[in-house]
């Protein structure tokens, strides 16, 4: 059915899905049980495959479907973006869901601070089943902890500055895309291009609100559901060097803007990111049986990186395990791969 619209939608839903349909449905109905009027919102599904009886039930909903093979994230979700007219944009990944009361209460709070530009919540944890997670199992990884003490967090754009901490650490508003809000003129001029080229959208949208104009606001509430499960959960060599490039390349966008401070933080964060591609990298090579000159090579640069990066320079197995391996591997091979295969991949927090 077509949704009637006495006015302008406040705020437009992007749900992107992308080689994977398992959860899709179960995102979209989160979004159309939202207690905000119907008419006062819009929703666009970008993905890249045609689903023929989902299509039909978008449409008699009122949805908007795009097809949309382009691999880079940031420019699918963007061009999606251009699909709607809100001035505000949520953002859902296919595989997360919406409290019922999410969009009503992120639009109350555009509506009460007109100066923010951003808007992130907190999290609970489902399953892939879309049951609870007992927070006993979850509560000690979460990274958010702080809000448990300070409670929702207004940043004026004038404090920026002093809230680096409050919005890297305390509140950890780089992680998850479904849990953020903005005002879409945050993603105009170069931001907007960086957005679109980058592959890391919820740290993206992030620096888009620190570099804007606008103020932040950080709520304590939980009105996102993020779905645990193996698929989204990735330390793939490939994906590592692509957020380690797209973490230097928001760096230098910050700096540019002048968010110095930031900039900062963002390069120490590609800096993690790089030790743990190129740790994975020298695992992987073990594990597949890679010429052992090569798991050399690649041991003896990952020590000129340590050596260049102090504070990369943990005493953590994670961080000296892959030397470890590829000597074992050089010297004994059936031994290295073994040690090898037994270990996860690196962390990247």
């Amino acid at each position: 059915m077509s949704v009637p619209r006495a006015r302008p939608p406040s705020v437009a839903v992007v749900i992107g899905a992308y080689g994977r349909t398992t959860y899709l449905r179960r995102a979209v109905t989160s979004v159309l049980a939202q207690t905000l009027p119907r008419a006062e919102y819009e929703v666009v599904v970008t993905k890249d495959f045609s689903d023929p009886e989902l299509d039909r039930t978008l449409a008699a909903e009122g949805v908007t479907s795009i097809l949309d093979p382009e691999p880079v994230i940031g420019r699918w979700l963007r061009r999606a973006i251009g699909a709607t007219t809100a001035p505000l944009v949520a953002f859902l990944d296919d595989d997360d869901e919406f409290e019922p009361e999410r969009l009503a209460e992120a639009v109350a709070v555009f509506r009460a601070h007109p100066e923010i530009g951003y808007y992130r919540n907190r999290v609970r944890v489902i399953d892939a089943d879309g049951r609870p997670v007992d927070p006993v199992r979850w509560r000690r990884l979460e990274r958010d902890v702080g809000f448990d003490r300070t409670g929702p967090v207004l940043v004026p754009a004038g404090t920026k500055p002093d809230a680096l901490r409050q919005v890297t650490v305390d509140s950890f508003a780089s992680f998850n895309s479904s849990t953020v809000v903005i005002r879409r003129e945050l993603l105009d001029g170069d931001v907007g291009a960086a957005f679109e080229a980058n592959e890391m959208p919820d740290l993206a949208l992030l620096v888009a609100a620190v570099v804007s104009p606008y103020g932040m606001y950080l709520d304590d509430r939980r009105l996102t559901r993020f779905r645990y499960h193996r698929e989204n959960v990735t330390h793939a060599v490939d994906w590592l060097r692509r957020a380690t490039e797209a973490q230097a390349a928001l760096a230098a966008l910050t700096e540019h803007h002048g968010r110095s401070d930031f900039a900062g933080w963002l390069r120490g964060r590609a800096d993690h990111y790089d030790r743990v591609f190129r740790a994975t990298t020298i695992v992987t090579d073990v594990r597949a049986g890679a010429p052992r000159r090569r798991v050399a090579d690649r041991a003896l640069d990952y020590l000129r990186f340590l050596g260049g990066h102090p504070a990369e320079r943990t005493v953590d197995r994670d961080v000296w395990g892959p030397t470890l391996y590829a000597l074992a591997y050089c010297c004994w091979p059936s031994l290295g791969r073994r040690v090898a295969r037994a270990r996860a991949p690196g962390r990247v927090d």
